[in-house]
């Protein structure tokens, strides 16, 4: 391995990084789904709750890290997949099961 020059950045690890974001995504969004389903059972606005609670908690938790060089792969992941994990709890809500 070659040393770089001063002043030259590291390359940025875009496989990695998109495979990190994609499987945070799943996790998260499977996640808040999984809340929703657990507790819309005893009431829907319950669950509505609980996933509004955790997705709030998690986001500002994890707001502070976007700017860091490999926790904003993670960050990424988990915004996207509260995004979706949210919608889909909620469409959800109103299908039979």
């Amino acid at each position: 391995m070659t040393p770089r020059p001063p002043g030259q950045a590291e390359a940025t690890p875009w496989g990695l990084g998109v495979l990190v974001t994609v499987v945070l995504a799943v996790f998260s969004a499977c996640l808040l789904v999984g809340i929703n389903d657990l507790l819309g059972d005893i009431r829907w606005w319950l669950g509505w709750l609980a996933m509004a609670i955790v997705a709030c908690g998690i986001a500002w938790t994890l707001w502070d890290l976007r700017m860091l060089p490999v926790w904003r792969w993670l960050v990424g992941g988990s915004y996207v997949g509260m995004l979706s994990g949210l919608g889909s709890g909620v469409v959800l809500t109103f299908i039979p099961h």
